[in-house]
């Protein structure tokens, strides 16, 4: 009586578990059957015939018993199996809409699909053995998704498709495909296309400018020097890859690079040719890596691109970035790695929140970012081996002008630069990845305190691992009942953990950093405080209350750590960090005339922060008095008012 029946041993997970060749043979009512971990058997004598699902990761068998009859089947999921060939022959499919045997590196051929008419999703990742599939794939009418990626064997396709429901097509890595299919009539549903890596596909057929609705397009790897115009006149597409090649890739063994011809003996760069982008109104996300562009290479109407936030231009080999790209209005990404004759940064769009030059060995200006406008929770700019930089311009100035355009827009900005000494301008230094201090009492109520400056000095001493950087900021609430926004309340030596995220280094990233770098992190106060003063100080009578019980009470502490146990982290030699007030700004104004001012140490910001505690003598409606008040005499007040 059985109809629904899922094997798992979540508790053991390590072990196989054992199956007889009979275990389902007096199942025949069995609809549903979802093996999910790792089995033994030999064989299978018997599957009912009355299966919807069958989902067996990791299935053992090479075959289906010849008694399998699934007329019923609707979803057929196999991932890493060992199955050679579902059936043979034509077998009646009718009601199958999904097959799935992603990663089975014994299949060698694929079904008839003439009998399955109705296939909707066909995923054969991952299955290498694969050198062609059935010629009866390419009348599947109603298939909306075909994932072919990593089937390297795969030398060739239908020669003509028309796959009219087909909204995803995946070819990623079919390293050995020459040929990309003819497409029969309009593909209108088709949505994404990747053909990355499929380095030997050399044609682009026109009557592929039929698919109008198509959003992301990757021809990144590909041995096509020139995409064809109409590319460039899709209105829909969002996303475009078209990643040139530093040298072989891993898919690439033994072939020559897309973009290399052999001339007389030697090997010359071709530069990837770019009509106009103009049309391209609707693109977010355009990626030109490592196509050999020179100056002069970027079309001009670069600007037209309105829709645009991320650009990644890493790899290439012009000497500037043309001024129209600037003029970009909705950029907040911007990739430059390894742009080696790179030599000037201009000053860039208020809306870019992110700019990373790593590599650029020639660089030696980056302009004053722009005042900023746009709001944003993150801002960042990288400058990992940019040592000529590091030459040119102190670390120090070029935090400085960072906290001169992001200090009152971000809640966090990051900055990292060659150095090897913590500038004397932060006032706090601690050898080691941790530094703790004091914060001044009432802080929070202090409008002139903006926010924390933090920096490390690193040095990645194994670049052959993958290894982070961190800046988590803890503060240790020693004020006991204070109320945030939310409702939450601190207790005595509570924790409040602030996590700015990680920077990755080491060999995923191709960033062996063999000297010491330099790592500042900006935090705002209302990113290590969300609560605003008016919260604490103006309409909320319980949080006045709170104001003035909080001057019998220890200040906060803050703890900043560079390092995480829970993952492998770059060597932190030494680490910094300072208070920054509204005066620092007013400071860094005159940065370009050398003017130099002194900010407050941490005496001084405690001094501060006294000054401030005794001028307070009245806030919207509270009055507060000049000596500390015990308990008693601030509940009365409150109860007075």
């Amino acid at each position: 009586m059985i109809e629904d029946m899922i094997i798992d041993n979540k508790r053991e997970s390590r072990k196989a578990f054992n199956l007889n060749d009979d275990t389902f043979s007096k199942m025949k009512k069995l609809r549903l059957l979802k093996v999910l971990y790792p089995t033994n058997c030999d064989d299978l004598k018997y599957l009912s015939n009355e299966l919807r699902l069958l989902d067996w990761i990791r299935y053992p068998l090479r075959s289906f018993s010849l008694s399998f009859q699934p007329d019923h089947l609707v979803a057929l999921l196999l991932p890493f199996s060992c199955i050679e060939q579902l059936w043979k022959g034509n077998r009646p499919m009718y009601k199958l809409k999904v097959i799935n045997l992603e990663g089975s590196l014994n299949l060698i051929k694929t079904p008839d699909f003439t009998m399955a008419p109705d296939l909707e999703i066909l995923v054969l990742e991952g299955c290498t053995r694969i050198v062609k599939v059935h010629p009866s794939l390419g009348v599947l009418k109603r298939l909306k998704l075909l994932n072919l990626r990593g089937c390297k064997s795969l030398r060739s396709l239908p020669t003509k498709i028309g796959m009219e429901s087909l909204e995803i097509l995946i070819l990623l890595g079919c390293s050995n495909l020459v040929r990309f299919p003819e497409m029969e009539g309009k593909m209108e549903c088709l949505k994404t296309l990747n053909l990355s890596a499929c380095c030997k596909v050399e044609n682009f057929l026109e009557n592929l400018q039929q698919v109008e609705n198509l959003e992301e397009l990757d021809l990144s790897e590909t041995s096509i020097r020139e995409p064809p115009s109409f590319i460039f006149q899709l209105n829909n597409l969002k996303v475009l890859s078209f990643n040139g090649c530093k040298g072989p890739s891993k898919l690439q063994q033994n072939l020559p690079s897309p973009f290399k011809e052999t001339q007389i003996g030697r090997t010359s760069s071709m530069p990837l040719m770019l009509p106009s982008l103009s049309s391209l109104s609707s693109l977010r996300e355009l990626t030109l890596r490592y196509c050999n562009l020179r100056e002069g290479d970027i079309p001009s109407d670069i600007f037209c691109l309105s829709s645009l936030t991320d650009l990644d231009l890493s790899g290439n080999n012009f000497i500037s970035i043309p001024a129209s790209l600037t003029r970009l209005p909705k950029l907040k990404l911007l990739m430059l790695t390894n742009c080696k004759e790179l030599k000037s940064l201009p000053e860039l769009l208020t809306s870019i929140s992110r700019v990373c030059i790593d590599g650029c060995a020639s660089l030696e200006v980056v302009a004053s970012p722009s005042k900023v406008s746009n709001l944003f929770d993150l801002a960042s700019i990288k400058a990992i081996n940019c040592y000529r930089l590091a030459e040119n311009i102190k670390a120090l100035t070029l935090l400085k002008k960072h906290l001169k355009a992001f200090a009152n827009s971000r809640q966090m900005f990051d900055v990292i630069i060659p150095g090897s000494e913590i500038p004397e301008w932060f006032s706090q230094h601690r050898g080691g990845s941790t530094i703790r201090i004091p914060l001044p009492l009432n802080i929070q109520n202090d409008s002139q305190w903006i926010g924390v400056a933090s920096c490390c000095i690193f040095v990645n001493d194994d670049a052959s691992r993958d290894k982070f950087i961190n800046c988590r900021a803890v503060i240790h609430c020693r004020n006991s009942g204070q109320a945030g926004r939310n409702g939450s309340v601190f207790r005595d030596t509570d924790l409040r953990c602030v996590d700015g995220g990680s920077w990755l280094f080491g060999k995923r990233v191709n960033q062996p950093i063999t000297k010491d770098h330099l790592f500042f992190r900006y935090w705002s106060r209302d990113k290590l405080y969300p609560f605003s003063l008016e919260d604490k100080c103006g309409e909320c009578e319980i949080n006045n209350l709170w104001t003035i019980d909080c001057l019998d009470q220890e200040c906060d502490e803050l703890e900043l750590s560079f390092t995480d146990p829970d993952v492998p982290c770059v060597k932190v030699k030494k680490c910094g960090v300072r208070m920054v007030y509204e005066k620092d700004l007013e400071d860094i104004k005159e940065l370009h005339s050398h003017a130099t001012h002194r900010s407050p140490n941490l005496e001084d910001v405690h001094q501060h922060s006294a000054d401030n505690d005794r001028s307070i003598d009245s806030i919207g409606s509270t009055s507060l008095v000049k000596r500390k008040p015990n308990w008693m005499q601030n509940f009365f007040n409150f109860i007075m008012r």
